[in-house]
């Protein structure tokens, strides 16, 4: 598969339960024009089943991420072997839809975006029951909301598992964080670069299979603490 328009990055740690759905979802969407780079840092089957799938798939991409050192650092991995001009990032677990990466990449198509933020929290976005507990919902409101006053622009999920962008505008953007703050930092950074930020509405489901790797408050304070630093260009 030689240069495609569309690179989806799917960043993993101990997915097996659902990398083969997720897989074969992204692919019914962009059967011929996506390559789907599989970013792994974990230790169960997860390898062994993408590697399984590459002779069905031929825009399939297995990468081991050695020494992962978080989302962070495999989001950055990703984008440093994509070849697409347009990118987008979706979680393994399914809690974001395959069938919306479309949806997602359609401000940048029409050239009215160089990044998007997937959002739970907009009139037309839809959360299937046990989807976004109060929790979390709360910490997305505190996060999105502080974020939003730093960089003076109204962002309403800057934590949600589904982005996209442009390869410039990637190349604008000091991705340096290895950590769960990624999703805040490429938000946050993109609107200090001058970067056009809009957000679309999208579904979210409930966690089928698997464990999160988040812990809402520990990760949360580092959170809030790092969107501050992307602010003051200390991070």
């Amino acid at each position: 598969m030689s240069h495609p328009e569309i690179s989806v990055l799917v960043t993993c740690f101990n997915e097996e339960r659902s990398i083969e759905a997720c897989i074969r979802r992204i692919m019914a969407v962009y059967p011929d024009s996506c390559e789907l780079l599989v970013i792994d840092g974990g230790f169960d089957r997860t390898g062994d089943i993408v590697r399984g799938l590459e002779s069905e798939f031929s825009g399939l991409r297995y990468i081991r991420n050695e020494n992962d050192r978080g989302k962070g650092h495999a989001v950055q991995t990703g984008i440093a072997a994509a070849t697409g001009n347009l990118q987008a990032q979706i979680d393994a677990d399914l809690q974001f839809l395959p069938e919306e990466l479309p949806k997602l990449l359609a401000p940048l198509q029409a050239g009215c975006a160089d990044v998007v933020l997937g959002s739970r929290f907009l009139p037309d976005s839809v959360r299937l029951p046990g989807s976004t507990p109060r929790l979390r919902t709360l910490g997305n409101h505190l996060t999105s909301g502080l974020a939003s006053l730093l960089v003076r622009q109204r962002m309403t999920d800057i934590l949600a598992g589904m982005k996209a962008w442009t390869r410039s505008a990637a190349a604008k953007i000091p991705l340096r964080c290895m950590h769960c703050s990624y999703d805040a930092e490429i938000a946050v950074k993109a609107v200090l670069n001058g970067l056009r930020v809009v957000d679309v509405p999208i579904t979210t489901d409930a966690r089928k299979e698997g464990v999160s790797q988040i812990h809402v408050a520990r990760d949360g304070m580092v959170i809030l603490r790092d969107i501050v630093l992307f602010r003051l260009d200390w991070r």
